[in-house]
């Protein structure tokens, strides 16, 4: 991905993967380590993996150091993001060094991003599970936030202890993930990168481009914001709702409430999936306020990665959709 201060193109798009849980989970990690390199090939910039704890959501992956080291073993290029760490459930020093251990067996390909945990209470069984209060999640992330910066910015744990492996540029390379207005403003009074959290924000009552615009007042130095974006583009709009057909019928127990076409249009809608024909999908994107100032665009395609069609659907957004779209001048 090609940025700058004064302008942004999606030149390289990125790809946000979600894993889902389910037997055999063997089989999903494979499953996900073959679209990283089939999205290397295709000319992805980046690979962002969605980390949750106790199924959370249904997501597979709790753990997602040890896994982006083994997707760095079968890529050259690519970066590799984590999405996200939900640092109240983290003890920063110890996250360092997972996270400067994986920083160098990917090459400095790295990108750290990290977050509260999902609110809305996704996160409820987490902090339930790591026997941390909810309450204390703005204080607890704001401690082992400060004190990750520190520890990769200096490299040091005290003035007598280094961490080991040197942390790099990896301090660079740190993204928050939020829905909160006061953390998109700070994280870019930081330099840190932006990853909006556009459901938790729109359901709150607010918008992408309002954490956008908050990060964009304070922010210093370049910005870096990477917007999700979720796709599932087919021959026509039919054909694309087969491709949800298709997966309710493969995954059952991840849409226990969809039994009507009028249910399939209220998913779509409150998930904010862009659905149709490629032209369709990018004149919907580019009529995406949020999207005005993105120097990086996640596209999440919400689909089991053993769908019959998840390769196809990647296909096209890499030839089809992502070309299309540029980014206005940001400020």
């Amino acid at each position: 991905m090609i940025t700058s201060s004064s302008s942004a193109a999606v030149d390289a798009p990125s790809l946000f993967v979600q894993l889902r849980s389910g037997p055999p989970v063997a089989e999903v990690y494979r499953q996900t380590i073959d679209i990283g390199t089939r999205a290397e090939r295709l000319g992805f910039g980046a690979l962002w993996f969605a980390t949750r704890h106790f199924e959370a959501h249904h997501a597979a992956l709790p753990s997602v150091f040890p896994f982006v080291a083994a997707v760095a073993q079968h890529t050259t290029t690519i970066r590799l993001g984590t999405g996200v760490v939900a640092l109240p459930f983290e003890h920063p020093v110890r996250l360092a060094e997972d996270a400067v251990v994986t920083d160098a067996l990917s090459g400095g390909r790295l990108e750290l991003g990290v977050g509260k945990g999902l609110g809305f209470g996704h996160s409820a069984s987490s902090y339930i599970g790591f026997g941390v209060p909810d309450t204390d999640r703005e204080a607890l992330y704001a401690d082992r936030l400060a004190a990750l910066r520190r520890l990769l910015a200096y490299g040091r744990v005290t003035d007598d202890i280094a961490l080991y492996p040197p942390p790099g540029t990896l301090r660079s390379r740190i993204w928050q993930s939020t829905g909160n207005i006061d953390t998109a403003r700070r994280a870019g009074a930081a330099g840190d990168g932006l990853l909006p959290h556009g459901n938790s924000q729109a359901r709150a009552g607010g918008d992408v481009a309002e954490l956008v615009d908050a990060y964009l007042s304070s922010c210093r130095g370049t910005p870096r914001i990477g917007s999700t974006v979720t796709v599932l583009p087919g021959d026509n709009e039919r054909d694309a709702l087969d491709l949800l057909d298709t997966d309710i019928r493969l995954s059952p127990a991840y849409y226990p409430e969809l039994p009507s076409a009028a249910d399939r249009r209220r998913f779509l809608t409150d998930n904010r999936i862009r659905i149709g024909t490629a032209d369709q999908i990018v004149e919907q994107l580019r009529a995406d306020r949020g999207l005005a100032a993105t120097t990086e665009v996640l596209f999440h395609i919400p689909l089991a990665v053993g769908h019959p069609r998840y390769a196809e659907c990647l296909d096209r957004v890499s030839a089809e959709i992502a070309p299309r779209l540029h980014t206005r001048p940001v400020r």
